[in-house]
């Protein structure tokens, strides 16, 4: 081989030898930390962050990539994903006081004072004069001698930080824990002083004067300190939030569009124009928004959350899930994002699923006062009432100022019909909010109970005295005027409130109800149109005129009113009940069982579309297993309705399980005496029974009570055979 060949293999082997190495893992973790740092250097906090996340593919346990993480993530204003990374960077190098100041403003943003000050005093242990500490020790003190600690230790200081803002802040932030606002606004206006641009000076004062209601010297302390922070920045986005406390939506949408046009990397200002979109009931926008936020960062759990909570709203169950399942596997002990996906399951009528997250909900943690009473409620809706009731005895004990976990109680204590206890738990929620309606309302509801008919009419009028347009009291109080057989005083008593409330909705459909029962069905149809015209939106009274048309045999109308309700609202289940019942009079049984399947689309265990289909496959020649399976279910989730009864004894019957059958219907008809067919049903069971006496009272009873219903003359030749 000539030397110069030589030369080249020698040339060529090392080329090589120099790109293995290269692609070596040391070569690469070191390249990305390099890149890391020079990004985080220039503030490209969001390049660094995907160097960094880099170098732990190849290091899981690199200290300088998770400290770097966390405080990129801090800077980014993600203090969801920060908290993790500081806290393993805590662990790892706990004299960096850089990250125990920066991990305890994220406990202290979070409400947690200890865990702020053992920060603090983690860092002042070994440099009791580092400003920063001084700082989140004096943010973090919330009992008189922590305050008169954190500002002997702050005047201490003076000399050396006497010049900074930040100094001045402080002091006044402790000043104002103590109720001395003039010294507080003195310090906070010396601290602007020295230095006329301090983003903390102003916002400080900002926030004093809005606590004064001072709105107008707010808003300039508001604009001072944003035109003085970087585009991305939360005092930005307090100006934003500022305009939006104001209903001043234009103002806080220019600063956001500003705010992400200068720096598109900055995710709250994102996550706002989502949250003024979702609240807008701009559904597609905000999701638009959030879009961003994932492009840049996919772990973002806010943007999860609320990217669930519009997909909740859509009704889109699925992809709602979906959301805050992401987000609990960022953040697994994230008690919203939990409870979040309970309420998912819930609406979708998953509620095992619901009740189970819940359930871990409260074990983790227990003084979440909103889960452990929807707990509470899911045991009271599936009478559980006893666990409900000690659930909650203990929840007000620790809460007593939990509203809705006395209602839950006192309601708890109505199914179990102890009124008086209710009426108890009632009269505490009038005490903690007395310009609730709710609490009047229930205890009326327990004194009724309590056969008190004056005092339960004098709480329901209460709790329209509270809310004048509220439907409840008064569909109570129309209730005991028909009971008391004065149809003119029911009417009355709606006229006199919608004096009171001429433009509300919801009194025009009541009002629309009460001439139903008065059967004054034009006076009845002339309420529920003007419900629709002041409320075009709503469902429920194109189901009332559907219910009103079908009445009269106006099926086509009827069904072109319940056509309209579910095109708004497309999980309506009595919105599908209904055109199953107007189907099943028109003789459309092909069609009302369709309707009654999209009912159990929306909700698989709901009894009554469960009932109604079982007793059509029965009836009229269509599947007789699955007519005996829905009527099973349908019992096993109302086992006391008497018309689900009444299906599945008749479904035996023709099965010929008579014995059985015959108890179902005993109990159906002892419930429903009035009702011929149940009654024909209980007399065909008596008779295959051998019970010919009382198949011959059954069977006369429903020929007197109609002498046209359905198998009236296999009732007839039974009758005449006894």
């Amino acid at each position: 081989m000539s030397r110069t060949m030589r030369l080249v293999m020698v040339m060529l082997l090392a080329a090589l030898s120099a790109a293995g190495c290269a692609r070596s893992p040391e070569a690469k973790k070191a390249r990305h930390l390099e890149r890391g740092d020079r990004f985080f250097a220039r503030e490209q906090y969001r390049d660094a962050v995907i160097e960094y996340r880099n170098v732990r593919r190849l290091d899981a346990n690199n200290g300088h990539a998770i400290r770097q993480l966390g405080l990129a993530h801090f800077q980014l204003g993600e203090m969801g994903q920060a908290f993790d990374y500081l806290r393993k960077a805590r662990d790892f190098g706990p004299g960096d006081a850089d990250v125990r100041v920066k991990l305890g403003t994220i406990y202290l943003l979070a409400r947690h004072a200890p865990e702020a000050q053992a920060e603090a005093a983690g860092v002042l242990e070994h440099d009791d004069r580092n400003f920063e500490a001084l700082l989140l020790s004096a943010s973090a003190a919330d009992t008189p001698a922590g305050i008169a600690a954190a500002t002997a230790r702050l005047e201490s200081v003076r000399g050396q930080y006497g010049d900074r803002a930040r100094l001045h802040v402080g002091l006044g932030t402790l000043y104002l824990r103590t109720g001395d606002l003039a010294r507080t606004e003195a310090a906070f206006k010396e601290a602007a002083a020295r230095e006329p641009k301090s983003v903390e000076a102003h916002t400080a004062l900002g926030d004093l004067y809005m606590a004064r209601r001072d709105v107008a010297r707010a808003e300039q302390s508001y604009v001072a300190a944003a035109a003085n922070a970087p585009a991305g920045s939360r005092p930005r986005l307090k100006l934003a939030d500022f305009y939006l406390t104001q209903q001043r939506t234009a103002d806080a949408k220019r600063v956001l569009a500003e705010m992400t046009e200068s720096a598109p990397d900055y995710l709250p200002a994102w996550r706002r124009l989502a949250e003024i979109a979702f609240n807008e009931g701009r559904h597609d926008d905000g999701l638009k928004h959030l879009e961003v936020v994932f492009k840049k960062s996919a772990m973002d759990v806010e943007g999860h959350l609320l990217s669930g909570r519009v997909h909740l709203a859509k009704r889109d169950t699925g992809k709602a899930a979906e959301e805050f399942q992401k987000a609990l596997k960022i953040e697994p002990r994230l008690a919203q994002a939990r409870y979040m996906l309970a309420l998912t399951h819930l609406q979708a009528g998953n509620v095992q699923q619901g009740r189970a997250e819940l359930k871990e909900l409260v074990a983790l943690e227990p003084d979440l006062a909103e889960a452990a009473v929807l707990l509470a409620e899911l045991d009271v809706q599936a009478g559980a009432l006893q666990p409900a009731i000690e659930a909650l005895q203990k929840m007000t004990a620790r809460r007593p100022e939990e509203v809705r976990a006395w209602i839950t109680l006192g309601s708890a204590h109505l199914a179990k019909r102890e009124p008086a206890r209710a009426a108890e738990a009632f009269s505490r929620v009038m005490a903690l909010a007395p310009k609730d309606p709710r609490g009047p309302y229930f205890l009326g509801l327990a004194l009724s109970r309590m056969g008190k008919k004056a005092d339960a009419q004098r709480a329901f009028e209460a709790a329209l005295a509270v809310a004048p347009d509220a439907v409840e009291p008064l569909m109570q109080l129309v209730g005991m005027a028909f009971a008391d057989k004065a149809p003119d005083a029911a009417l009355a008593r709606v006229q006199a409130q919608l004096a009171r409330v001429p433009a509300s909705a919801a009194l025009h459909r009541v009002l629309g109800s009460v001439h139903v029962r008065r059967q004054e069905p034009s006076q009845a149809e002339a309420a529920f149109v003007k419900s629709l015209q002041l409320d075009p939106a709503a469902v429920a009274p194109y189901l009332a005129l559907a219910e009103l048309y079908n009445a009269s045999g106006q099926y086509e109308q009827a069904l072109e009113r319940v056509g309209r309700a579910l095109g708004m609202d497309g999980k309506s289940l009595m919105g599908h009940m209904l055109a199953g019942l107007i189907h099943e009079r028109k003789g459309d049984v092909a069609k009302a069982r369709q309707a009654y399947e999209r009912a159990l689309a929306v909700k698989p265990r709901f009894a009554p579309a469960a009932n109604n289909l079982a007793y059509l496959h029965s009836l009229h020649g269509g599947d007789k297993e699955k007519a005996l399976e829905l009527a099973q279910l349908a019992k096993e989730v109302a086992p006391d309705e008497p018309h689900i009864s009444d299906t599945l004894g008749w479904i035996l019957y023709r099965r010929g399980i008579y014995q059985r059958a015959l108890a179902l219907l005993k109990d159906s008809a002892a419930k429903l005496p009035d009702n011929a067919v149940v009654q024909y049903h209980l007399g065909m069971a008596h008779y295959k029974a051998g019970s010919r006496d009382s198949a011959r009272d059954a069977l006369t009873r429903a020929l007197h009570l109609n002498p046209q219903f359905p198998g009236i003359e296999e009732a007839r030749s039974t009758l005449a055979s006894l």
